[in-house]
């Protein structure tokens, strides 16, 4: 009994006195993984002024949720395909980004962007508008970067004046 309290005591110092874990290093080179995220960004933008719509869906996952301004949100590549083809089928769209920060966390990663959007409906005049949004990608298996969520406004509704300047 005494031999068995002594052991007890024994591992319960020695549990106590071994040093803490090291943190696991990260497994990705982070600014690997936020250039390519910015890749897909890019990419998104120069396949959509191309008209390269057959190309575009190999950015997003098949799970992916488009949240564009005053519509529905659309959920699943299939009928996300199908809001943008209907969408061209009224109007040609292009635009740009100007600006964007990433941020990466393991297999996740957020994308906040800004850009200018243009619209040009058949048979009208263009409109344009500064948008705003947020990308969530995830890393997959095979080490690519998917937009799994595309979350975008305009900071005015398109056509309409600017807003004011802020002072």
């Amino acid at each position: 009994m005494k031999a068995t309290i002594v052991l007890t005591v024994v591992v319960a110092v020695a549990a106590c006195n071994t040093a803490p874990a090291t943190p696991a290093k990260p497994s990705h080179d982070m600014a690997a993984d936020v250039k390519a995220v910015e890749d897909v960004r890019n990419r998104e933008m120069t396949m959509l002024n191309g008209m390269q719509m057959d190309s575009i869906w190999t950015l997003y996952s098949d799970d992916v949720v488009f949240m564009s301004p005053d519509e529905a949100m659309v959920s699943g590549k299939p009928a996300v395909k199908k809001w943008m083809d209907d969408s061209m089928k009224q109007a040609m769209m292009s635009g740009s980004y100007s600006g964007g920060t990433v941020t990466v966390d393991g297999d996740l990663a957020v994308d906040r962007y800004t850009g200018t959007l243009t619209v040009t409906p058949k048979a009208a005049k263009a409109m344009s508008c500064a948008i705003k949004g947020l990308h969530v990608l995830k890393r997959q298996a095979d080490g690519k970067w998917l937009i799994t969520q595309d979350i975008w406004n305009c900071d005015a509704p398109m056509g309409a004046a600017p807003p004011p300047a802020k002072k």
